[in-house]
């Protein structure tokens, strides 16, 4: 077992005078180390790799052209004044959380066109949640996210 001695802070003050910095760093060494938190360390927002627009939106359209974004298009419906969903909300939590999912890796301007996108399923959601819930939903935000996002991916979609 190794003892470890203390030092009074008016002879580390002498030593640090007398021979510099690097008794500084003798003591900094010469003191025991903290024990290894249970806690995992959070992971560095430098440490975090987002992915390209191109894998973005690879994900978005999925295999055939059957991804998330088609997924929601194919289900919403606008006419008359008014919109809507054509899904449970059963179907559409995984829908939602798999667009919320790309929104969290892409790059940062895809994020709110995603979000954007996934307005639609979290309104059905929300409304399961709380029935009576008023349906807020704005149709030319979201046609003008969605025309983004198909603009945007379109070059990945015929590379595919």
């Amino acid at each position: 077992m190794r003892k470890t001695a203390a030092i009074p802070v008016l002879t580390v003050l002498a030593l640090l005078l007398v021979t510099g910095c690097s008794a500084a760093n003798a003591e900094a060494e010469a003191q025991p180390s903290p024990p290894p938190s249970s806690v995992p360390a959070e992971p560095s927002t430098e440490a975090a790799v987002e992915d390209t627009e191109e894998q973005a939106c690879l994900k978005l359209l999925g295999t055939d052209g059957q991804g998330p974004l088609h997924q929601v298009m194919s289900v919403l419906r606008i006419g008359d004044g008014t919109s809507g969903v054509e899904m449970s909300a059963e179907d559409a939590r995984p829908l939602h959380e798999e667009v919320l999912a790309i929104a969290k890796d892409a790059p940062a301007d895809l994020g709110p066109l995603l979000r954007e996108l996934s307005s639609a399923t979290g309104n059905v959601i929300m409304q399961a949640e709380k029935p009576g819930r008023a349906w807020t939903f704005n149709t030319d935000t979201w046609t003008a996210a969605v025309t983004e996002l198909e603009e945007r991916c379109a070059p990945y979609g015929a590379a595919a």
